[in-house]
This record gives structure tokens, sequence and C-alpha cells, in this order.
């Protein structure tokens, strides 16, 4: 399953030492993944969605602002808690204008950190999270669409081909995964041995507009737990849903 991802961004790697120690003491099941600039922030935060990001605010290049920003428009959900020796009025303006979750300032207590990522940890409900591969943009818009319409909490991401697919689950798992299977660099089949074998809890879905008995059977032995035909309806990807949660418990 998931579980939960911080991101630190600091181009300081001293400052992302302390941090990742203070965050060490935790129980485990926190993945921590680190960026020294804010376009690998952004990079980052889209592979992974990380739950909690905690951003400096002065780095080279795009700065933590930037990268707020950035991370926001991705994904507007985006839990984002600044980082800055800064005083500047205008900078945690323009942070808040952004819908910055929070501030701290430097040099911060250890306790401060830990207590921000209990408190995160312990939000409830708990999110769905789910990956969409489908080298179609309009198909990937569809199931975005259906999913956010239902009475659930999702957290989306988007892959437009086998192999970002692959490596997407490898880098964090999902608890449900909806699969085409023809897409370019790797098919969804080949997509599904490698997500299987890092994620034997996903529920994966193929979609597909193969209806043949010979393309059932082979994703359903390679370990698919559904299969829909396109067009699909949402009605079919709440049932899935339904399935999914009512399993999950």
């Amino acid at each position: 399953m998931p579980g939960f991802t911080v991101l630190i961004v600091d181009d300081s790697r001293s400052v992302r030492t302390i941090m990742k120690n203070a965050l060490g003491t935790l129980p485990r099941g926190i993945q921590i993944i680190e960026a020294g600039d804010g376009e690998s922030a952004v990079q980052l935060y889209k592979q992974h969605l990380a739950d909690l990001v905690f951003m400096d605010i002065t780095m080279p290049g795009l700065n933590g602002i930037g990268a707020l920003g950035a991370i926001k428009a991705f994904d507007p959900n985006a839990y984002v808690v600044m980082l800055t020796a800064e005083s500047s009025l205008d900078t945690v303006v323009k942070a808040k204008d952004l819908k910055a979750d929070g501030f701290i300032a430097k040099p911060f207590e250890s306790a401060r950190l830990t207590k921000l990522v209990i408190e995160r940890m312990a939000q409830e409900p708990k999110p769905i999270h789910v990956l969409v591969a489908d080298d179609a943009r309009s198909i990937r818009s569809i199931v975005r669409r259906s999913l956010n319409s239902l009475p659930h909490v999702f957290r989306i991401r988007e892959a437009e081909d086998g192999a970002q697919a692959a490596a997407m689950i490898e880098a964090r798992p999902a608890d449900l995964v909806f699969l085409d299977i023809h897409m370019p660099n790797q098919t969804g089949m080949e997509a599904l041995i490698r997500i299987r074998k890092r994620s034997p809890e996903t529920h994966i879905t193929m979609l597909t507009s193969d209806a043949s008995a010979t393309a059932v059977s082979e994703a359903k032995a390679l370990g698919a737990n559904d299969y829909i035909l396109k067009p699909f309806s949402a009605d079919q990807l709440a049932a899935i849903v339904d399935r999914f949660v009512a399993a999950r418990g």
C-alpha cells in the first residue's frame, strides 16, 4: 500500500540531513524523498504525490515560491509547509496567496517537524491512491472526472505509457491502477508484470477495446483484478472503487 511520503526540499544538504534524522525517529512506514532545488521538487512531487512537503523558500533557480505555485497548480490538495529564515512580509503574503499550508522559521526544532508529520498522518479520511495509465489524455481525463465525482478522497497520478506507469508504481505504490493494454514504450501487459511484482496488493483494472478471451485470460494470469472494455461508463469505475473499499474495510 502507498504508505506516507514526505518530500524535503532545501538547497542545503545539511538541512535536509537534519530533517531526515528528525523524521527518522517516527514509526516505520514513512518514505522520505528529497530535492535540492525547486524544479526537482516539482518533478518528484508529480511522481510521488507526497503527503507532506517541507519547502525552503530561498533556493537557486526555481525558488520555493515558484515550486509551491507549480505544485499547487498540479495538485490543489497538495500540503506544503514553507521553511525559511526570511521574515519578509512580501514573501509570506506571496506564499499565502499560493495557498501554502504552513510556515516554519529557521532554525527550527525537530519536535515541530515530527508534530506536523504525526498530525498529517492522523487526518481522516484516508485518501485512495490511484494511477491512471493510458496514452490517450481524453481517457485519463474521463477516469479522473468520474472518480472525483464519487464520495471518496482520491490522490490521482497519470501516466501516458507503460514504462512510465511501472516506474511510478516502483517509486510509490497505489491502491488502484487503471491500466490501458495498448500503449507505447511498454504495453499494459508488460507494465502489469512490473507493477504486480512491486505491489502485490494493488487492485489493477485493465482498460481496453480488446474483448477477446485470450486477452482477458492473459491479463488475469498476469495478476489483473478487473477488466473493463472501452468505451466504459462512470458506473463501471464506481463499481470497482466500491469493491476495493469493501475489501479494504
